[in-house]
């Protein structure tokens, strides 16, 4: 059996020495075609980085997450990334116009300029 070093607390540079069961792997079967397609769904939900990962989780019981992608949300998103760009991109040309405005023509005629450009 294994063992494992631990530490003393008590004295400076002494270990204790503990024997730990040494399991490196484990084998599973399903011979139910159902339960494989099941695990093997709740696998690709998950997002684990590893096999081993998602099953060391369900057996010690942790908790994990079941990620899901709702394709119309993320056309949504998509779209809604389109449209506040190009919200930005108008009020980028809007602040350029105005400032050389400002810079090239006279304050009333900017204010003009401005009413017609509101009314629009």
């Amino acid at each position: 059996m294994p063992k494992l070093e631990i530490a003393n607390e008590n004295r400076y540079g002494h270990r204790n020495i503990v024997e730990v069961p040494h399991w490196d792997r484990w084998d599973t079967r399903m011979p139910d075609v159902k339960d494989q397609l099941r695990a093997i769904d709740l696998y690709n939900k998950s997002g684990a980085v590893s096999k081993s990962d998602f099953v060391r989780a369900r057996i010690l019981g942790e908790h994990f997450k079941v990620i899901t992608v709702d394709k119309s949300a993320v056309e949504y998103y998509r779209k809604l990334s389109e449209l506040t760009a190009q919200v930005h991109k108008i009020g980028t040309n809007y602040n350029q116009v105005i400032r050389l405005m400002h810079l090239y023509t006279a304050e009333k005629s900017v204010r003009a300029l401005l009413q017609e450009l509101i009314q629009l």
